[in-house]
């Protein structure tokens, strides 16, 4: 729906969006007009662009149709690349009197009301009157809607927006575009120059509203140099006294200093770019109660009250670290905040989460995890909903499709009985929130749940969305700052260790093993006597997780659709129509995005760059078909169900050091478990769904990296793992069966990553990235086309390729 629109008649869009003024003191008077300011205009369809532009603007200036701002021309010059490296330009924008600067740049920080103008030629026009979604879908039609949504997408990732009105002018019509996280409602183009009064009266209202009506976040406020937290963010960026540095080794005592690590300043000091706006971000001071509870309980499950503390607490940030790409779906920013309180630096995360009424919060999951005390998770400081800021877009659809009543046929048109349609005021859901990319249409449940009690209108192929802020106190490193092979296979024990605990203390699975959500931690750990500055794993982004599914127990949908990374999610959920994901797709997922941080940063033998990007591409990127609907690609498929690693026919992956038995050891499990699901699946009516198996957890939790002692006598060569090292063809048999329940629960897979990192034979640095910043892949790789005898829960029409979730 990120191509498509929902319509709108021009004067309900402007009753509800640009409404009359009501606060007489304040309401700027309109200007006197005699005559049509656009008669310059009154052949429109026959100028050029920019003399229509020009004229647009000036009988908008000069009879100050919308007080308060002027339209300026700003095609001329982009911004510099450290704002927008693509250099896009975009026609005409209105600005707040005060900020406008008539140089002919960009200035998408100051932006109020894009602009964007095109010749009156229905070829060019982005949307389409005559179609239901406003939109045709040609080529040419799709590019000119793309120009004007990356438009759009910089302006929500530079500025705090809770919503963005863009006009798009053609000729002598002219149309309202609202964009929100979950979609855009279009309105149909109406003739500004005939209707001119209209316009006018439109462009006054327009001027009388206040910045939040025109989508601005009211939480967000703007500083500008002078300002005393404009001036505490450089203070902040250049103070590094009492900074340490984060390198692995041997320190004098159980504690570090009183500051921060240098790395942490550096990310902080970096965000603060040169015309990049800086805000003061406000996050309500909620901390749930489950976090400070002695006993551990799903926060889904508790029936404590959370406590509140009615007092926001205030960040300031300036650049993003991390910004999910697109308009649609969560829009995730993370950002190294500066906490106003303590002066300390903290990661914030800003989203739009899914809006349904069993999705809980990151931040109460986060609470359930610090209360169980599971290790190697981020701390959580403050979390919540912003002002119940939700998107509307869904709430237009469903106005403009009602739903009819079960005995309407379509024989009796004319007799229709309309049934109230379940608008997002009527429901009693949270708002909550969700990832999406394009979302697909219509939504349908695979998860496992059933379609009683749903909250929303499973028709829709819209999410709903409500804007939540989360602040945590660590502030990691990306996974790919790992520094050696070692080091890496560590980082990913931490954080299996954190997956297990979380599944035995608090019933959660994460849902969302991927490489940005695994992350490095500097810690201190004891061993041998003397205390270690060492780089632990961190796994993070916890708001896809839910509670682990009970055998014969059934759950009520929490959203449309299950999210995640589908690049690194399970060839069983993407291709084999399994509707739960468990503990076994879980510690898949954690093996493809190992092999993908290796095969990326580590050497691989007798493979140069080119040859390592387009395997990774090949393995993680491309996708198959079945019958209209995306699965898993051929390589990734053929690696976990033959149980190979191979780069080629006839070459194997391979690095010359404990990562090959590791691999293999994995592999081993992966393809028994293949073999046994594919003989489940031939025995499985297609109307019946494959449920992933989440065998009960153990209660042994496992020797924790940082006690060296311990984990080094845990991992004795005398003590089998479980694994089969040779990695033989196996039939369904006992130990086939055997080999599947050891990738079915934690416990083998630990020890396997033990053993794996007590081992001798270590001695890969990590290397510059294996995709050459040249590289693009080539088109003579064709897209895997699956036709397989699969019983598929259907994942995603085909149309554009499945999004990455952030």
């Amino acid at each position: 729906m990120a191509h498509n629109g929902v319509p709108a008649e021009l004067i309900e869009f402007c009753d509800e969006f640009f409404p009359q003024p009501t606060q007489i003191a304040t309401v700027k008077p309109k200007p006197t007009l005699d005559d049509n300011p656009f008669a310059a205009l009154k052949d429109a369809e026959k100028l050029s662009e920019k003399t229509v532009r020009a004229a647009f603007a000036v009988a908008i200036n000069v009879h100050g149709l919308a007080p308060g701002f002027k339209v300026a021309e700003c095609g001329d010059r982009p911004d510099p690349a450290t704002i927008d490296p693509e250099r896009k330009k975009i026609d005409v924008a209105f600005y707040r009197v005060d900020d406008v600067q008539d140089d002919g740049r960009q200035r998408w920080a100051d932006q109020v009301l894009p602009v964007a103008f095109k010749c009156d030629d229905v070829s060019l026009d982005p949307f389409d009157d005559n179609e239901g979604t406003m939109c045709t879908p040609t080529m040419t039609h799709r590019a000119i809607r793309g120009q004007i949504m990356s438009h759009a997408e910089l302006i929500f990732a530079v500025q705090q927006r809770v919503a963005l009105f863009t006009l798009v002018v053609l000729g002598n019509r002219i149309r309202f575009v609202r964009w929100d996280r979950s979609g855009t409602v279009v309105t149909r183009a109406f003739d500004y120059i005939q209707n001119w009064e209209v316009f006018c009266d439109i462009l006054w209202r327009i001027g009388n509203c206040t910045m939040t009506q025109l989508g601005f976040d009211p939480s967000a406020t703007r500083l500008h140099p002078g300002q005393t937290e404009y001036a505490l963010m450089d203070a902040a960026a250049d103070n590094v006294e009492g900074d340490f540095d984060e390198t692995e080794r041997v320190i004098s005592g159980p504690k570090l200093p009183d500051g921060h690590f240098k790395y942490v300043r550096e990310m902080f000091k970096k965000s603060l770019v040169d015309g990049w706006p800086r805000y003061r971000l406000e996050v309500p001071a909620l901390v749930e109660a489950a976090a400070t509870a002695t006993t551990a309980t799903p926060a889904h499950h508790s029936d404590s009250s959370p406590k509140v503390d009615r007092s926001a607490r205030k960040f300031l940030v300036c650049k993003p670290e991390f910004r999910a790409c697109g308009i649609a779906g969560r829009g995730t920013r993370g950002y190294l905040a500066l906490d106003c309180a303590t002066k300390r630096f903290v990661w914030l995360k800003d989203a739009w989460r899914a809006n349904y009424e069993k999705m809980d919060q990151e931040g109460v999951m986060l609470g359930s995890l610090n209360s169980a005390e599971v290790p190697f998770v981020p701390t959580l400081l403050c979390h919540g909903d912003i002002l119940q800021q939700t998107t509307v877009t869904p709430d237009w659809w469903e106005r403009k499709n009602p739903l009819r009543s079960p005995t309407s046929s379509s024989d009796t048109a004319s007799s229709h009985t309309l049934v109230v349609p379940l608008r997002s005021g009527i429901l009693k859901r949270k708002r909550a929130e969700e990832s999406c990319g394009d979302p697909p249409a219509p939504p349908h449940n695979t998860d496992g749940d059933s379609d009683e009690g749903e909250d929303w209108r499973t028709d829709c192929p819209l999410r709903l969305h409500m804007h939540y802020r989360v602040a945590m106190k660590e502030v990691a490193m990306p996974l790919s700052k790992f520094r050696h092979d070692r080091q890496l296979v560590g980082i990913f024990y931490d954080c299996l260790h954190a997956h297990k605990s979380a599944v035995e203390r608090t019933k959660l699975v994460h849902r969302d093993v991927s490489p940005g959500n695994i992350l490095i931690y500097p810690k201190v750990i004891k061993m041998r006597g003397k205390y270690w500055l060492r780089w632990s794993g961190l796994l993070a982004d916890w708001e896809l997780s839910r509670a682990v599914h009970e055998p014969g127990t059934s759950r009520l949908p929490r959203q449309p659709e299950r999210m995640g990374t589908w690049q690194f999610m399970s060839v069983a959920v993407l291709s084999y129509g399994l509707n739960i994901v468990g503990v076994a797709d879980e510690l898949e997922s954690f093996f493809h995005v190992l092999l993908y941080a290796a095969v990326r940063y580590l050497k691989v033998q007798n493979c140069d760059r080119p040859t390592i990007a387009n395997y990774l591409y090949t393995y993680f990127d491309l996708h198959g078909v079945d019958d209209e609907v995306y699965v898993c690609g051929d390589k990734k498929r053929e690696t976990v169900t033959e149980g190979r690693l191979t780069v080629s026919f006839n070459k194997k992956l391979h690095f010359d050091s404990p990562l090959d038995i590791l691999f293999s050891q994995l592999l081993s499990g992966f393809k028994a478990r293949y073999a046994i699901l594919a003989k489940e699946v031939k025995a499985t009516p297609a109307t019946s769904p494959v449920k992933s198996e989440t065998l009960a957890p153990s209660n042994d939790n496992g020797a924790l990296l940082d006690e060296m002692d311990l984990m080094e006598s845990d991992a004795d060569d005398s003590e089998s793992d479980g694994f089969s090292d040779d990695n033989e063809e196996l039939d369904v048999s006992p130990q086939t069966r055997d080999l599947a329940e050891k990738v079915s629960t934690h416990e083998h897979v630990v020890r396997a990553f033990l053993k794996a990192y007590v081992s001798d034979g270590w001695h890969g640095a990590r290397v510059e990235d294996n995709i050459p910043d040249w590289w693009a892949f080539q088109e003579q790789a064709i897209l895997a086309v699956t036709k397989t005898s699969v019983a598929s829960n259907k994942r995603r029409k085909v149309g554009p390729p499945p999004p990455d979730v952030a």
